[in-house]
């Protein structure tokens, strides 16, 4: 029987920001689908019940420290994956970052570490493994963006020009590399119910829920995004049933509503 279009059965990926939510969910599910998964971030205590996870679901996985603004370390994790897992197919760029500020109050130092890690992370990231799969003859890179990048965030600006960089990086990247065998898409996600941004919406906003009733109303499905719905999508891109996808941004937020004129964050 031939294997599903959708399978990643035999396949090594790299996910980095893996430990708490869309990363975990996409280290999950990449697992589920057959790969087995590496997953770095800041914090390793948030990656070892992850490993653990993807090893009960019968894949192999390790966890490695890694700050993704320092180019040796991003380096090291696609080093350690070949040694370790024995080759690299696909890379997921997801470590992120972001705070809530008027853009006349951001510091430099705010400004410098947001694209430090949302923009620098992924050039390092996509440098690394594309290396790695030009020797291989091929591999996937996936980078995620947000509707931030999209359509501009007033309270996020530092965020949201990071964002946007990065899609154009991925369209430039499907460019140089699709005919070295290396497809680059990118996904921009809407509001996504993720520990960080939760964290960040309560500990900015005096009335919370209001914001959030807020922001689901500005959503064509009326609610927010859950993980797995950003998940999957990447197990798509990750697949070879999106064969023919290079360079593209997916936009998945939610579609639009009668107040979609309103900014995305």
């Amino acid at each position: 029987m031939a294997a599903s279009p959708f399978s990643l059965e035999g396949k090594v990926a790299i996910v980095t920001g893996g430990g708490v939510g869309i990363g975990k969910s996409i280290a999950i599910e990449y697992a589920r689908a057959g790969a087995d998964v590496a997953i770095a971030s800041r914090k390793i205590e948030h990656l070892e019940p992850v490993t653990a996870e993807i090893r009960k679901l019968g894949r192999r996985s390790f966890a490695l420290a890694v700050d993704v603004r320092q180019e040796d370390q991003v380096k090291g994790l696609v080093e350690k994956t070949v040694k370790d897992l024995g080759k690299l197919d696909v890379m997921v760029n997801n470590a992120g970052a972001s705070f809530r500020a008027k853009v006349e109050d951001i510091s430099m130092n705010g400004w410098n570490t947001v694209v430090g890690i949302n923009l620098n992370g992924v050039f390092f990231g996509c440098k690394w493994a594309g290396r790695q799969m030009m020797a291989q003859g091929g591999g996937v890179i996936i980078n995620i963006s947000s509707i931030a990048g999209v359509y501009g965030s007033t309270m996020m600006s530092h965020y949201g020009a990071s964002k946007a960089a990065v899609i154009n990086f991925t369209r430039t990247l499907g460019m140089a590399w699709g005919r070295k065998g290396i497809r680059v898409n990118c996904i921009a996600p809407g509001p996504v119910e993720t520990e960080g941004y939760l964290e960040v919406l309560h500990k900015t906003n005096p009335d919370a829920k209001k914001v959030y009733d807020g922001v689901a109303n500005r959503v064509g499905l009326g609610r927010w995004g859950k993980v797995e719905e950003i998940a999957y999508p990447c197990v798509f891109l990750a697949s070879d049933a999106s064969g023919f996808m290079n360079g593209t941004t997916m936009v998945i937020d939610g579609g639009p509503s009668p107040n979609s004129g309103d900014e995305g964050e």
